[in-house]
């Protein structure tokens, strides 16, 4: 386990080393000692040789604090955190106490999603148990909890956890509304239950708190910054309370939500003793350490808008470059359906397999279809590339030895890869014009930004910058994301970033 000891040893070697002055913070009531910018893990996986290498970086080079959850890749993102800190302690490249090891529960999703329809089907169904949508429920009762912990000490590798948080525990609100105008349900009645729940989980994890298990806990919410009056609203100041009832010495010590440039109602929302205080004031105001998250993906009313440069090519050349690639793959495509089906294993049916090989179909009006960059992001990488790969990988093991099959798939592989770069480079055109624009918006209200080469420097160095901040959890896939927040976390704090972010707007 993290100790305070351990990690304020770990500060004082990479600020004398990297000169990262004011990069170094203490996480509230925790006792330990973390860099301002943490490593998130939430599209990581321990397969991936890329991930690895990021996180290597990172915790080679000043950032001692992960954070994951049990539904990140479906555990995956767990297991990388357990097997590199594990390794590199056998290298003697660092020590356990020095790395503070965040995950969370609370969504039902993948595997748990399957164990928990078993049980259910057995008679034995998790209590409390929230059904939100088909493929993701969600679930905070102690008997799931027990299970999750179990499994995610299992997939870390490690006796015991630092913080544990419950993860987006509102979703039995947004559940709630939906039902709400019909069935005419009291607010008041349900945001009770809600808290109900609440305690019921922090009673079991004051619990594992005195077995070992864990160090501390909290709740990551997405509604925490939200105003009081709101449906899904999330109080801290209720939440506390919550704590306090269970033990005055409580371990509720940690809280997660999302903060940035463009979502900042962190800051400027008073949503916290009747309206007098906002929750980054609350939560300093208990010595409460504050994890940030979606730091550059700001949520507006224009939709989520991604707070880093884009490269520019040539929008002429790109639209030509669509025409000739689109052609290229509706081509395969047709020659998969008049040469290939046939072959295909009879457990998939020819219906599924068109579909699935037709997305020219679906995607020769895509520059006009899809609305930004963000949006085309998402279903190139949630949807098209995993759909995809998954069958293509299928049918190869099923037809490996089949030379006009493999032919096909490499052709198809590099068609469909070329053709989705291309429409990518259009998007990125269009948002790279945006980010410059709030680039110069920055650059014109805090002179000392300018220093900084990249929007999302500037963004990471604002939001850490914040009095209360704790740690800013970013997304490292990459090495080049670990160097580019590496150089934001060496500069010094911004003195007026509080009001600068209370105050930007689109």
């Amino acid at each position: 386990m993290a100790t305070p000891e351990g990690t304020e040893k770990y500060s004082k070697k990479f600020t004398g080393l990297l000169h990262i002055k004011d990069g170094y913070r203490n996480l509230g009531k925790t006792g330990f000692t973390v860099s301002a910018i943490g490593f998130g893990g939430y599209r990581v996986h321990h397969d991936s040789d890329e991930h690895k290498k990021a996180l290597v970086t990172a915790l080679l080079n000043g950032i001692n604090l992960f954070d994951t959850s049990s539904n990140y890749t479906d555990g995956g993102s767990e297991m990388l955190a357990g097997n590199t800190l594990l390794e590199l302690e056998k290298q003697k490249k660092i020590s356990r106490d020095e790395v503070v090891l965040v995950s969370k529960a609370g969504y039902v999703q993948g595997s748990n999603l399957k164990a928990a329809a078993k049980r259910e089907s057995e008679g034995n169904p998790y209590p409390d148990m929230v059904k939100y949508m088909d493929g993701c429920w969600h679930c905070i009762h102690p008997d799931f909890l027990e299970d999750q912990l179990r499994l995610t000490l299992g997939r870390l590798g490690f006796d015991s956890l630092d913080v544990y948080l419950l993860h987006n525990p509102e979703y039995f609100l947004t559940d709630k509304k939906k039902s709400v105008k019909s069935n005419n349900i009291d607010i008041n009645t349900i945001r009770e239950e809600y808290y109900r729940r609440i305690s019921i989980a922090f009673e079991w994890m004051e619990q594992k708190v005195k077995e070992g298990l864990i160090g501390s806990y909290g709740i990551s919410s997405n509604t925490f910054p939200k105003a009081s009056d709101d449906f899904e609203f999330t109080s801290l100041e209720r939440v506390l309370k919550s704590a306090e009832n269970v033990a005055s010495d409580n371990h509720f010590q940690v809280i997660q939500f999302p903060f940035n440039p463009f979502e900042n109602g962190a800051c400027n929302i008073k949503n916290q003793d009747k309206n007098t205080k906002t929750l980054l004031e609350k939560a300093e105001e208990n010595s409460l350490a504050t994890l940030i998250n979606r730091p550059l993906n700001s949520m507006t009313e224009k939709g989520m808008i991604r707070l880093v440069h884009f490269k520019d090519s040539n929008r002429k050349q790109v639209i030509k470059d669509f025409d000739k690639k689109l052609e290229r793959l509706s081509g395969l495509e047709s020659g998969f359906s008049s040469k290939l089906i046939d072959r295909m294993p009879p457990e998939i049916s020819r219906e599924t397999l068109l579909k699935v090989f037709s997305l020219t179909k679906e995607l020769k009006e895509a520059l006009v279809y899809y609305k930004s960059w963000e949006h085309w992001d998402h279903v190139k990488n949630n949807v098209i590339i995993p759909q995809t790969i998954s069958y293509l990988e299928y049918i190869h093991s099923k037809m490996s030895t089949d030379t006009e099959w493999f032919e096909w798939m490499q052709n198809y592989n590099t068609a469909l890869n070329d053709f989705l770069d291309t429409v990518t480079k259009y998007f990125e055109n269009h948002a790279n014009k945006r980010s410059k624009n709030i680039n110069k918006k920055l650059d014109s209200q805090v002179e000392t930004l300018k220093k900084s080469k990249t929007l999302s420097q500037k963004a990471l160095r604002l939001i850490t910058s914040v009095s209360g901040v704790s740690c800013v959890l970013l997304g490292m896939r990459k090495v080049e994301y670990v160097e580019d927040a590496l150089k934001a976390l060496k500069e010094s704090k911004i003195p007026n970033a509080l009001p600068v972010m209370c105050t930007l707007s689109l």
